[in-house]
């Protein structure tokens, strides 16, 4: 019986580490890429400090919410942490879009405690929650006691000086460089001047349903508007009446007028702004608002509107 050839036990060993390096060869092109990242958000705030006195308010600060990785949703904001006494602006929660920011504001009572606090300001979407810190730092407030030395009486009625039906308008104003203050009073027909030096009645000026009063921009005259068709102009040197001036009305609706002057106010560019109310008692709250210029006696309205609602005003109040 033969023997086997000496070199078959070397072929085998050679080609057996061959076939086995050849079995792994593509293992790397049937992998899967890696997910993408979530999306999320993050918050921060502009100031990671404020300083705060009792009974004041605090400078804006920017709450801002940034998406990451596509995020695109909208975020719950909560601010935690203030202590009692100290409220926000906007007050509790409110909600911010992605890549977006809003102002808040901080406001502290009087009797708000004093100290270091740290404020979290708190972002929530869904799942996803982050926050930022600030230092809130309370101080105790500048108390001035004022005291009322006197008063004057002017037996005024309120139901006829703000009725109901009539929106509220200025019946007070304050001459500097004479220091007299000029009262309309409707109730009794008059202006009164009281001095604001010994706060003494210093004159009473007869003006029949006088319901407003305003300053001129060169201080030289007081004008009244009044419930009846008529404007006065007072004189703020002599204390007397310098001019009065029929108001015709306007009519900008069929079977409508306005004419009843209910309040003037003065332009620094010397125009007055007449606030028109209708006849048959108090002015409604409908109205017609314009600018009436005194060398012309006429008025240029033409906007009967809803008297909450100003027309446009050329020139600036003072």
């Amino acid at each position: 019986m033969g023997r086997l050839p000496q070199k078959a036990p070397f072929l085998f060993l050679v080609l057996l580490p061959a076939a086995t390096v050849g079995c792994g060869g593509g293992g790397s092109s049937g992998s899967l890429p890696p997910p993408p990242p979530a999306q999320d958000f993050s918050i921060s705030v502009s100031t990671n400090a404020i300083n705060l006195q009792q009974a004041t308010t605090s400078s804006a600060l920017s709450v801002s919410v940034k998406g990451q990785n596509g995020f695109t949703g909208s975020v719950q904001v909560t601010l935690s942490g203030l202590p009692g006494g100290v409220q926000t602006n906007p007050s509790g929660a409110f909600s911010l879009a992605a890549n977006s920011s809003s102002p808040v504001v901080l406001g502290a009572a009087a009797n708000a405690p004093t100290g270091n606090f740290t404020v979290t300001v708190q972002g929530a979407s869904g799942n996803l929650s982050h926050s930022a810190t600030l230092t809130l730092t309370l101080q105790a407030g500048v108390v001035v006691a004022f005291s009322r030395t006197g008063y004057a009486r002017t037996d005024a009625i309120p139901s006829l000086d703000a009725p109901p039906a009539e929106p509220r308008h200025r019946r007070i104003a304050y001459d500097s460089a004479n220091k007299h203050l000029f009262v309309a009073n409707r109730a009794r027909n008059c202006v009164e001047v009281f001095s604001t030096v010994d706060e003494s009645r210093v004159a009473r000026i007869n003006v029949p349903a006088a319901s407003s009063a305003d300053l001129s921009a060169d201080g030289s005259t007081v004008w009244v508007g009044t419930a009846i068709e008529q404007i006065v102009a007072i004189d703020t040197t002599a204390l007397q009446i310098r001019n009065r001036y029929a108001i015709a009305g306007l009519s900008p609706m069929p079977n409508t007028i306005f004419d009843r002057p209910i309040e003037v106010l003065t332009f620094s560019n010397g125009k007055e702004a007449v606030r028109l109310g209708q006849p048959g008692g108090f002015a409604s709250v409908t109205g017609a608002v314009g600018q009436w210029r005194e060398h012309a006696n006429e008025p240029d309205f033409g906007c009967p509107v809803d008297i909450s609602k100003r027309c446009r005003r050329d020139g600036a109040h003072r």
